[in-house]
């Protein structure tokens, strides 16, 4: 395609037409964003010098349509100027080349003066001002316009640029296809990538590369030294050898970068760089992981997620965002059934490691052998049954990520000791196998159990223990946040209409008030369980009282235990306090011996009338 830019409409009615006698039809442009649009195919552009430079950039071939001092002699004579003091008005580009025209004549040199230095507003008398016709944004006025003479190149010009284009557009065809096939290619890197000739000058780039050097607009044509004046590609020019794996400092960011000579007949003419922030490449891992090992390895729940509303859960959720600011071990303590794993992943998604993997195991749900083989892998034929090639160990998978231990309290001693070692070396070893393989995994433990008791009973490592215990978070059974069932109850039974397809739409308080009389031994979980009955029964688009009536037995039985708990307590501590006066010299002994301070001590001893 033939393109014609800047030209005035007498100059464009002259190419067009002799284009069309050549079956040609050329576009038109007057702004530089418009060329943009259509440099994806063969273009070659025709116009007036002194716009060349604004063009340029486009690496596209140019044809300058340039004015000759003939034309500009041929306008004075034909305006009779000669006793009129002809004074010829140009661009600095033009002055170059008709200065040279003039000095070439034996006589009659004219006077050539630049557009800039020439006041046309206010005009000396006796002066008349020759300039090219594409001059169209002079300062001219009324008093002026009798004094300026537009010129137009000659046809011999005009007709010379036009064959040159046609010429150009047979010869570069090929070639821009090519060059925008590779455009395309740079720019769909992953990569940020860069390319500079013999002299420093960039030729080729992509939007990475501008981001990561921090570069603004049109580069290419400029020399790499005004971004970047020490730049390291100007060594691999000079030495013409090849940089693999350098890690460098950009703006305050890790960067991987190669470089590589570009070597044509055993000389260097230029040198190509590609680069990629660390922090990229581990990304690139982590989903690379998450991708072969896609079950089980996502955390899906956020610590938004999590409902609740009564002070206990706001403050547990509060902490665990300042715990995933860190990457120390967590403990997560709380009965069975209130979202010790629901914690977990919201840690997990809110911190650093977001991207990497998620592993959570049960270690109760394990044998000692089996748990073994699940945490640290296998190497092949390690032990019969062993898969072809050996296995890896969750420890693995979670390499970049959190690895949450549920039920630790259950781990066996043997697997604790092996655990305790990861701990502090940050590597495992598989079974059967004798490297060491490091890992970066973070872990966040759970426990239904007191742990304390478990170590006065020999029944867990007290140095793990403390590995584990660096941050602890304690979460509340439902007996304590029962201010929270209507929210929770409202919130299962959303899923339970979009999973089993039900349109309940209203709780009657009365279910409320009945579901906050029972003590939830199982918890949240228990509660889902319950209302997920309750759902499935029913037909209607609300729930009530009554359609819990399976729950009945179960509140009943749960209030007489809870008044004869109570009855016990009492009892035990009656002879808890009896003892321990009847075995203490004092009573001020007997309150130490018993954990409570005297007047404690007195107020329990006038309230059981010992």
């Amino acid at each position: 395609m033939i393109a014609l830019y800047k030209l005035n409409k007498t100059l464009e009615a002259i190419v067009t037409q002799i284009l069309h006698e050549h079956g040609l039809q050329p576009s038109y442009f007057h702004s530089k964003k418009s060329i943009i649009v259509y440099m994806v195919n063969p273009l070659v552009l025709i116009t007036p010098s002194p716009y060349v430079n604004e063009v340029h950039s486009f690496s596209i071939p140019i044809v300058p349509l340039s004015i000759h001092l003939s034309d500009f002699e041929k306008a004075i004579h034909k305006h009779d100027l000669h006793e009129k003091n002809p004074l010829i008005v140009v661009s600095a580009e033009e002055k170059k080349w008709l200065d040279t025209e003039n000095h070439l004549k034996d006589h009659n040199r004219l006077d050539i003066c630049l557009r800039e230095h020439v006041n046309l507003s206010n005009p000396k008398k006796n002066i008349s001002f020759l300039v090219p016709s594409w001059e169209n944004n002079l300062p001219i006025t009324k008093q002026t316009k009798e004094h300026v003479y537009f010129v137009n190149p000659s046809m011999d010009s005009v007709i010379s640029a036009i064959r040159q284009a046609i010429h150009l557009i047979g010869v570069t065809s090929g070639i821009f296809k090519e060059k925008y096939q590779v455009q395309a290619i740079v720019d769909s890197a992953h990569d940020g990538l860069i390319a500079v000739d013999r002299q420093g000058k960039i030729t080729l780039t992509n939007d990475n590369a501008k981001k990561y050097l921090g570069l603004e607009g049109e580069v290419v044509g400029r020399n790499i030294k005004e971004y970047i004046p020490h730049s390291d590609m100007l060594r691999v020019l000079q030495t013409g050898k090849k940089e693999i794996g350098d890690v460098a400092k950009i703006l305050d960011r890790q960067y991987i970068i190669n470089r590589y000579p570009v070597v044509l007949n055993n000389t260097v003419v230029g040198a190509v760089s590609n680069f990629k922030e660390i922090t990229d490449l581990q990304r690139m891992e982590m989903k690379l992981r998450k991708k072969l090992h896609e079950n089980g390895l996502d955390a899906k729940y956020r610590l938004n997620d999590i409902v609740g509303e009564v002070q206990e859960i706001d403050e547990a959720k509060e902490q665990a965002k300042i715990f995933a600011r860190t990457d120390a071990t967590v403990l997560i303590t709380g009965e069975s059934g209130t979202g010790k794993e629901l914690f977990a992943q919201g840690i997990h998604l809110q911190s650093n490691r977001a991207i990497g993997p998620f592993v959570a195991v049960n270690c109760a749900a394990f044998s000692e052998s089996l748990l073994e083989s699940e945490l640290f892998g296998y190497e092949e034929g390690s032990f019969t049954g062993a898969r072809k090639g050996g296995k890896q160990g969750l420890f693995e998978l979670a390499h970049g990520g959190t690895l949450f231990l549920d039920e630790i309290g259950e781990m066996p001693l043997q697997i604790q000791a092996h655990l305790l070692r990861v701990l502090q070396e940050r590597s495992i070893r598989r079974i059967g196998g004798e490297r060491t393989i490091p890992v970066n995994v973070r872990i966040i433990a759970a426990t239904n159990s007191n742990i304390e008791d478990e170590i006065g009973n020999k029944q867990f490592r007290t140095d793990l223990y403390y590995r584990l215990n660096v941050l602890s978070l304690d979460l509340p059974p439902l007996r304590k946040r029962l201010d929270d069932i209507p929210l929770l109850t409202y919130h299962f039974i959303d899923q339970f209409n979009e999973q089993h397809r039900k349109q309940i739409e209203k709780v009657e308080e009365d279910l409320f008030s009945i579901l906050k009389d029972y003590h939830w031994p199982g918890n949240i979980r228990e509660l889902r369980n319950v209302l997920e009955r309750i759902v499935l029964l029913q037909q209607g688009p609300a729930i009530s009282a009554k359609d819990a009536s399976f729950f009945y037995p179960k509140l009943r039985k749960s209030r007489s235990q809870t008044t004869a708990g109570i009855a016990t307590i009492k009892e035990n501590e009656r002879e808890l306090i009896q003892e321990s006066l009847q075995n203490s010299e004092s009573r001020a002994e007997a309150a130490k011996s018993l954990g409570i301070d005297r007047s404690t001590l007195w107020r329990k001893i006038k309230e059981y009338k010992l």
